[in-house]
């Protein structure tokens, strides 16, 4: 009885670890330019463009994951994450997916983290708490996250990124960004862009990313600092404007007082034939224009 007794614990033992980590290992049929959907709570969703046919998706499902919904067709694959009801969200799943590199993504999650790497499709990537990553070449991106950072290596074609009180960090931007933030900061470090429209609510902006001859920046922020880098040959029109911050200016005059009794400052000026529009206002912040 006694050994009997003993086997009976050990089997539901080790039945308890398998059920707490339960290893994934499918592969799904998918064209080179079909449509990815992934849900998730809690965990993390890592995406990888390749050369290879179809969806490897490999990973862990912890304690808590009822199962990995998967539905596919020859276009359009879903990925979903169902927990056990008696967790209440508390289970957490963590994938690494293969897809095709031309491949358009739909990825929505609570918790979890997301990162994508060498997916040319369009991407609509969005979390609550989570962090979003993406690397590689990229053509179209709608990224938010509420508390998290969304974060870019690289953008080209028209790019979107929100974030709640997270930071936006974009380290070369081309083509068209439109970047929000409510209480965190925008970093552009580099680039050349056709339009930039760049808005916080409490946070510092800094872009060094210039205009193409036709390119048009809007920056505003409430109570930030606007830092640009512009090379001393830039040819733009520039309007700036800042109730109560400093406007310094390393590329042309000295700003104007917009009223003899307030404290608000403004400055207009052209550099070169005035091909590119600038426009930059900051209520309560300073606003400086420096080369590199």
């Amino acid at each position: 009885m006694k050994k009997t007794t003993l086997m009976i614990l050990v089997a539901l033992a080790v039945a308890g670890i398998a059920q707490a980590d339960r290893m994934v290992d499918e592969t799904r049929p998918l064209a080179a330019d079909g449509r990815v959907e992934i849900s998730n709570i809690s965990g993390k969703i890592e995406i990888i463009g390749w050369s290879g046919d179809g969806v490897s998706i490999t990973g862990k499902l912890e304690d808590g994951v009822e199962e990995l919904a998967i539905s596919s067709s020859g276009s359009r694959l879903s990925i979903e994450v169902e927990l056990e009801r008696r967790t209440r969200n508390n289970g957490s799943a963590y994938l690494t997916i293969k897809v095709p590199k031309n491949a358009s993504l739909e990825i929505e999650t609570v918790s979890a983290n997301i990162s994508v790497d060498g997916v040319m499709g369009e991407l609509e990537l969005e979390s609550v708490s989570g962090r979003v990553e993406v690397s590689g070449e990229t053509h179209s991106v709608e990224a938010s996250s509420v508390s998290g950072d969304v974060i870019a290596t690289s953008t080209s074609g028209s790019s979107e990124l929100e974030s709640v009180s997270g930071n936006i960090i974009v380290r070369r931007a081309t083509g068209r960004l439109d970047a929000n933030v409510v209480s965190g900061n925008i970093e552009v470090e580099g680039g050349d862009l056709d339009s930039f429209d760049a808005e916080t609510v409490s946070g510092s902006i800094f872009c060094g990313a210039s205009p193409t001859d036709r390119g048009r920046f809007t920056i505003e922020t409430m109570s930030g600092t606007v830092e640009m880098v512009v090379s001393s040959d830039i040819s733009a029109d520039f309007y700036i404007e800042t109730y109560s911050g400093s406007i310094k200016n390393d590329i042309g005059p000295e700003p104007k007082r917009t009223d003899k009794y307030a404290p608000g400052k403004e400055l207009r000026f052209t550099a070169g034939s005035g091909s590119a529009k600038i426009s930059i206002e900051s209520f309560s912040g300073s606003v400086k224009l420096r080369t590199n």
